[in-house]
């Protein structure tokens, strides 16, 4: 087991590195996003852009009568800009689960992670603290496998969230609230509604350093509710690229109980048709 960790890190250090090095020469305007967990901005790519955000994260989960581990090694989101108020984001990554049964018995697993295409786009361009507005619709793939998925079968899930993002002096908040449906946990409720909402904000402490938090939390009928806390740093560094980190912990008995994260996230033109 130590050398699958050992081996993973490595990749996925590998990876981090590699975007760094690549963004020195191509980075361009990146929004944000990491380090949170699922609260994003009203923000759209312009025309052309491509932005990458990686990442890796740990989390511990002992509440009721789970006893694992997870990692994220690392994970990986796309965003792809194609007009003016118009973007497409892929995400996905690979997860490594330790898990303990019974006794000392463990037991591994590893897998590529759920996979999201989303759809964002930006209806109302506001400015300071006038409000921008974005609409995200997102199909939410099981490519995990079925040990880590928490419904029984792989139906496609979906989901539509409302994206508001404005300033109120030198904070920066985005507020989310969405829902979806998704397959439950329990076989017999079927598929049902999901309800989705997150509060977050960057507060800048210096020129290039900026703290930020989230709550955020989703509820889906037939499984307990999933409310999370984060609180981090962003850096945008001297070449343009973001690195952050992050711990997390849950407010409720759905969610893991701390985490942490880091990442960075660049972008660069990369279709030089589109756009001016």
């Amino acid at each position: 087991m130590k050398e699958t960790v050992a081996r993973f890190c490595r990749r996925g250090f590998a990876l981090s590195l590699t975007v760094a090095l690549v963004s020195v020469a191509l980075v361009g305007r990146a929004v944000a996003g990491r380090p949170f967990i699922s609260a994003t901005d009203a923000g759209v790519l312009d025309p052309g852009y491509v932005e990458i955000e990686a990442g890796t994260s740990l989390s511990r989960n002992t509440r009721g009568e789970a006893n694992e581990s997870s990692w994220n090694l690392p994970s990986v989101v796309f965003n792809i800009g194609l007009t003016d108020n118009f973007e497409i984001d892929i995400g996905t990554g690979f997860d490594l689960v330790r898990e303990k049964i019974e006794r000392s018995r463990r037991r591994r697993l590893g897998s590529v992670a759920e996979t999201s295409v989303t759809a964002k786009t930006r209806f109302f361009e506001g400015e300071g603290a006038v409000p921008s507005f974005t609409v995200e619709m997102t199909l939410l793939l099981p490519t995990q496998r079925r040990e880590l998925l928490s419904a029984p079968s792989r139906k496609v899930g979906f989901t539509g969230v409302l994206v508001t993002t404005a300033e109120a002096g030198p904070l920066t908040y985005h507020l989310n609230l969405g829902g979806g449906v998704l397959e439950s946990p329990k076989r017999s409720l079927g598929t049902v509604g999901s309800l989705l909402w997150a509060i977050a904000g960057e507060l800048p402490l210096t020129h290039e350093l900026a703290a930020v938090a989230e709550f955020r939390g989703e509820s889906v009928r037939g499984s307990l509710p999933d409310n999370t806390a984060l609180g981090g740093l962003a850096w945008k560094s001297p070449w343009g690229i973001k690195f952050d980190a992050a711990g997390f912990g849950g407010l409720s008995r759905g969610s893991d109980n701390w985490g942490i994260t880091f990442g960075l996230a660049y972008s660069f033109k990369a279709i030089p048709w589109l756009g001016k």
